[in-house]
């Protein structure tokens, strides 16, 4: 069990709430204060944040913890030596509970360093780390049964398969496959622009960014994008289509999946990022894994 509860809060929301009643009932939540972040250039654009003395006073409000108060530099600091002296006076570790995001880290980092602090990885709101975090799709898993007898997907994986083997992108062959509403299917992969080997002219601007990170700076079309680009260039129409594709889209081919009116996703591997899976799902589009066994001698 937690000492106390140091949290950031620009706003009130029911996540918050859970955290504070599994951290801070009956014990003292301490709120970060604007002096904590001062020089933290991203909570700046946090136009959302209430002033930290009304999120204290509508929080002590709840009745839920003993005491609430703004933390300062200074408090921070004797925050600190408190629980320390507390921690070895009991002979056992101070702790403290705070969300597991940026403006925690650095907290504690900077104030909390002799102290066990716990991370609570509830989501509560989008900070850098949140941003990049490369997440498991929790789309269902087709049987082997299924796999079998759809010839539809057999079809797809044969045609995005073979378009990912096409793709000059040694570190990332994507393929893709669409059967449009009219009954034709189309396929494409990942390609750079304005030529296919301008990364390796040029050089490749992602090996300089980590996965999920940065993912509009980049000099490739990725394959579901050159799908419903073409169909959008000749005319056919996408929504009700199928597609299939080798990667789980990154959120922006999540949108224009969703966009382009798709009913259905087969997916091999890969990870969804930021808000594609939610996109997807809020679209109403039916999302399945296939087994990579669906791709392979189809």
């Amino acid at each position: 069990m937690s000492s106390c509860a140091v949290a950031y809060v620009p706003v009130l929301h029911e996540g918050y709430r859970r955290f504070i009643e599994r951290h801070a009932s009956e014990r003292e939540l301490y709120l970060i204060g604007p002096d904590l972040y001062a020089d933290y250039r991203p909570l700046a654009k946090d136009i959302r944040a209430l002033p930290a003395e009304l999120a204290t006073s509508a929080i002590a409000a709840w009745d839920i913890c003993s005491r609430v108060s703004v933390l300062d530099q200074a408090g921070a600091r004797e925050l600190g030596a408190h629980l320390q002296a507390d921690a070895e006076s009991r002979a056992r570790a101070a702790r403290i509970a705070m969300p597991a995001e940026d403006v925690s880290y650095r907290v504690a980092e900077r104030f909390f360093e002799r102290c066990e602090v716990i991370y609570d990885t509830t989501f509560l709101r989008w900070d850098r780390t949140k941003t990049a975090q490369l997440l498991e799709p929790q789309a269902r898993t087709s049987t082997a049964a299924e796999q079998s007898g759809d010839e539809l997907l057999r079809e797809l994986a044969r045609a995005g398969g073979a378009a990912a083997a096409r793709s000059v992108d040694w570190w990332r062959r994507v393929g893709a496959a669409m059967r449009l509403s009219g009954g034709e299917t189309i396929a494409a992969h990942n390609e750079h622009s304005p030529h296919p080997l301008a990364a390796y002219a040029a050089g490749d601007p992602r090996a300089n960014l980590h996965r999920g990170i940065g993912i509009e700076l980049s000099t490739a079309t990725h394959a579901e994008a050159a799908l419903i680009a073409r169909a959008a260039r000749e005319g056919r129409a996408t929504a009700g289509a199928s597609m299939f594709v080798t990667d789980f889209p990154c959120p922006p081919c999540a949108k224009l999946i969703a966009g382009a009116g798709i009913a259905k996703l087969y997916f091999v591997e890969g990870y969804a990022v930021l808000d594609g899976e939610q996109v997807l799902a809020a679209a109403g589009v039916e999302v399945v894994r296939v087994a990579t066994e669906a791709t392979e001698g189809s």
